[in-house]
C-alpha cells in the first residue's frame, strides 16, 4: 500500500517540475501568445498537483494501518 502513496508523491513532484519548466519557458518567451500558452500550462499543472494532493490525503486515510 505504501507503493500507492509513494507513486502519488512522485507524480506530485513531476507536476511541480513541469510547473517550473513551463514557468521558465513563459519567462523566456517574448511573444505574448506563447507566454500566455506556457502560463496556462503552469495553471493546468497546478490543478493536477492539487488533485493529486487531494487523492494522496484520501488514500492516506483509507490505507492507514489500523
Amino acid at each position: 500500500m505504501q507503493q500507492i502513496l509513494d507513486g502519488i508523491l512522485e507524480a506530485i513532484e513531476d507536476e511541480i517540475r513541469a510547473q517550473n519548466h513551463y514557468r521558465m519557458l513563459a519567462d523566456k518567451s517574448e511573444d505574448p501568445k506563447i507566454k500566455k500558452f506556457f502560463e496556462q500550462l503552469v495553471k493546468d499543472e497546478e490543478g493536477h498537483e492539487e488533485a493529486l494532493r487531494s487523492r494522496y490525503e484520501a488514500f492516506k486515510k483509507v490505507l492507514k494501518p489500523k
